[in-house]
This record gives structure tokens, sequence and C-alpha cells, in this order.
């Protein structure tokens, strides 16, 4: 039974129009198999011109090289990159999994009856012209909302980009993608736009590993919640990040947040915390505006980590990524600086860590690497009265130590890399890491800018996260430190 909720009572406020769409329950992992597993998709309403989205489409199933049938739909026929293309549905083979349709909202009733005649039950919607287009357009969309389902259709979007998989190279974005990195990281997002070149510039620039990526569009039938019950038991999946512009089904996104955050990371970034955001974000998906100071009370009642902007968003998405659990909040630092040690320690008050106090066994290990007049503290200040004798084992030798120090929770490498004076050995570094690792290592680089992407590469391919500064880099380990301890202690007092 579905039914409105008028509003929902969270730490003594009452959340007025919280809930868009009512409470539905059940039976969800299967349905979002479908939309992000499928075995056949048929693509309705594709396009022989280089660059249409009906073309891009194809090319990225075709390119990433998706395990699944694939079926384009168009009435002129042919061939398209390869692959028949038929006429109508009605044409298909039967047992399609999946269908996306291309074509404009003014014929998506149509379209629905066709597939309901092929057997089809799961749709997504990629054109425009519904709820974030006037009331006109939300009268269509509830149109074709109820007819799906008196059909018993499943509908995602519509005005949405299609969902990514990258461990089955299901790619279903009209948006040209070059790459891909697989990970631990699943997208969900009201914004197509959102999940195409936020998601490109994160897996090339930040180096992010990308398991899912999800874009709901105007929400009219699948919605954040039924999303994250799959991914909560999506083994692909460490962390879940969800770009928010309003809040669908909100009694139940709270119901199933509460019990995957036990299990994973949920980091929100939602806009509309201004009265201009709001009108912006309803230009564009019909979002309905909540008021933000009872929204981020109710996203901490359910343990949610919130991002304040789309940097913090991307790096908390990429610490959670992150496979060693913090056993406290003690951090070691390497770095070439007494100033950027002190950077972090300010970082440290702010964000909940602590510097470590380094066992006896650790600081004799690191003392050979210094000159003899060098003090061993925390931050190790590599530069502290000249240039180290070694300094390649001024990061390999502490870091190796770090691992075994029982006072040290996680750890953070400051490196200036400079191609004049000396040259970062990273093999030399890294040798022994992958096989004593247990705790979080993070990084920050700086220098030549050339040489800092070609480091921080080199760091990545280690699965060294790296950060844009000290500062960014202690907040994401903060972060990282927080959640798991939040974890553990309700899980001591249940």
């Amino acid at each position: 039974m579905s039914f409105p909720i008028k509003a929902l009572f969270v730490d003594g406020h009452y959340l007025t129009n919280f809930n868009k769409k009512g409470d539905q329950g059940g039976g969800m992992e299967n349905v979002l198999r479908a939309f992000l597993e499928p075995k056949s998709v048929a693509i309705v309403g594709v396009s022989r011109t280089p660059n249409r989205p009906g073309y891009l489409i194809i090319r990225n199933l075709k390119e990433f090289g998706f395990e699944g049938e694939i079926y384009p739909v168009n009435p002129q026929g042919g061939e398209i990159l390869g692959f028949k293309v038929f006429k109508s549905i009605h044409e298909l083979p039967e047992n399609i999994e999946l269908a996306v349709s291309m074509v404009s909202a003014d014929d998506s009733i149509e379209f629905l009856e066709s597939c309901a005649a092929k057997g089809i039950r799961n749709v997504l919607l990629v054109s425009g012209g519904f709820s974030e287009s006037g009331e006109i357009g939300a009268k269509r969309q509830r149109e074709v909302v109820r007819f799906a389902r008196r059909k018993g259709i499943r509908l995602m979007g519509p005005n949405a980009v299609g969902p990514v998989n990258t461990f089955n190279n299901l790619v279903l974005h009209f948006y040209p993608l070059e790459y891909l990195k697989k990970g631990g990281v699943s997208f969900i997002a009201q914004s197509g736009q959102f999940c195409c070149p936020v998601m490109e510039f994160g897996t090339s620039s930040m180096h992010l590993g990308v398991s899912k990526s999800i874009d709901l569009g105007n929400c009219c039938d699948i919605d954040e919640a039924e999303v994250m019950e799959y991914l909560e038991e999506d083994p692909n999946t460490r962390v879940i990040a969800i770009y928010m512009e309003s809040i669908h089904a909100g009694k139940r996104f709270l119901e199933v947040s509460k019990r995957v955050t036990q299990k994973k990371p949920v980091v929100v970034m939602k806009t509309g915390r201004t009265e201009d955001g709001s009108k912006t974000a309803a230009s564009h998906t019909g979002a309905i505006a909540v008021d933000d100071t009872i929204f981020d009370l109710a996203l901490r009642q359910a343990g949610i980590i919130r991002a304040k902007d789309l940097d913090e968003f991307l790096e908390l998405a990429k610490i959670f990524d992150c496979p060693q659990i913090p056993k406290g909040e003690r951090l070691a630092v390497v770095t070439y600086s007494g100033g950027i040690g002190a950077m972090v320690a300010d970082a440290c008050g702010e964000y909940g860590l602590k510097l470590a106090e380094l066992s006896k066994d650790t600081v004799e290990k690191i003392r050979p690497t210094l000159p003899s007049s060098a003090k061993v503290s925390n931050p190790l200040d590599s530069f502290a009265v000249g240039v180290p004798l070694d300094i390649n084992n001024v990061y390999r030798i502490p870091l190796e130590a770090f691992m075994e120090d029982p006072n040290v929770d996680m750890v953070l490498l400051c490196f200036m890399v400079n191609r004049l004076v000396w040259r970062m050995d990273f093999d030399h570094i890294l040798k022994d890491l992958k096989r004593i690792q247990t705790k979080p290592v993070v990084a920050w680089v700086v220098g030549d800018a050339d040489l800092v992407r070609e480091c921080t590469e080199r760091l990545e391919k280690s699965e060294i996260p790296v950060f844009g500064s000290p500062e960014r880099a202690t907040r994401a380990l903060g972060a990282l430190w927080k959640y798991h301890f939040s974890v553990l202690k309700k899980a001591k007092f249940e």
C-alpha cells in the first residue's frame, strides 16, 4: 500500500512535506538488478549521427564491452556500430530485461504500451519534458507513472542518464566517456550531468574507483532508498555517495539509511540549502524544497555523513573506499617541513584526530635515516637540520615502522617533489607496504605541477589516496575514524 506522509517527527522537529511518494517496500533488490545487471538491453530511439545521444549510448556500451545482449531500435532499421537495428519493439526477441527510452516525453505512454505488450517490465526514461519543465510536464509525469503501475512496469527517471556498472561494463550514458576506474564507490544522483562529467573528473583527476553510478532524474518511481537497499548487499560497493536535490519517501529513506550506515558509509551532498539553491534545483528536476536545518538533523540521526561542498563530497567518497579501517584516532606524519607539520597538527585538532606518540622501537628504527643532530618526533620533519641522507629511506623506513607501532592508527605522507635536486623512488618507498599494510595511509604531494600529477598517479596506482592539501587529507582521515568509531560504539551498546 502507498500513502502520503505529510510530516515526519525527527529529533523533536516535524519534517513537513518530507515524503513525496510514500512508503514502498519489498522486492527491490531484484528490481535494481534488472537495471544494473541486465542480461539484455533494448535501446529505443537510437541514432546513426555521431555525438547524438542515441548514438553515444550504443557507442559506450560497445566501447566498454558490455557483457549482455544489445538491441537497438529505430523505425529505419539497418545497422549501427555493428549491431542490427530493429524497427520496432514488437520485433524484439522475448525476455528483454531492460528497455531504455530515448523517445520524446509526448510519446512515452505509447512507448510503455509497446513495452507492456512485449512483456518488458523495467524501463529507463532518458528524455526530459516532465516535472522539471513545469505543471504541464508534471501532469504528463503523473500520467506516465499511473500507466506504468497499472501495467506492472518499474521506471527509472525520467530526465535521467542511464546507470553504470563497472563490474559488467554496463555504461548506459549518452555522455561520451573514455575511461572509468573500477573501485568501491557507488554514486546515486538526481542529476545526470552530475553523474557524467563529475564522475569522469573523479576517475581521471582524483583517481576515484567507481563501482556503480545511478542517476534517478526526477525519481518518479525508483528512488534513493530502493537503490541503497540494492547497494547494501552489493559486494563491490564499499561506500555510497548520494547527490540530492530533494528527498523522496522520507520515512523509508531514513529507515533504510539507519540500517545501511551500520554496514557501509553513506555520504550525502544536498543542494537547495538556500532559497536560490532550492529554486535552481526545482527548475531542472522538479525538486521539492526541504528545510535544510531539519534535513541535517535527519541525516545525523540516520548515521549519514554530510559533505559541505563538491570537493569534500568526492574526497570523502575516496577515503571511504580505503579497505583499511583505523583502530583509533592517532595519526603519524612524515613531512619535509616543520610548517607543514604545524598545519597538520592544527587540522588534527579540528577534525578529531591526535598526533601519535611514537614508540621507542619506532624512534630507534627511524633515527639512522636522519642526520645525527635531528630529532625524531611526530610530525617527522625530515629536513629539520638539512637534506636527509637518503630521501627515499626517510619515507620508507618510518612508513614500515608505523605499520608495526601499536601507538599509530593511520599515516599521512607529505612529499615535496623536484626534478633537479632529488628523485622520489616510490617503488623503493612502497616496496613492502602492500604486504604489511594494516592501517590507512594517505598522501599529499607538492612541487612542479607536471611532476605532482606524475607522482600522484604512481601513488594512486599503489592504492595510496592523494589529497589536495595536508588539511584535506587530515579532514578525510578524521571522517574515516569518526564513522568507524560511531559504528563500533553503536554496536557495543546494542
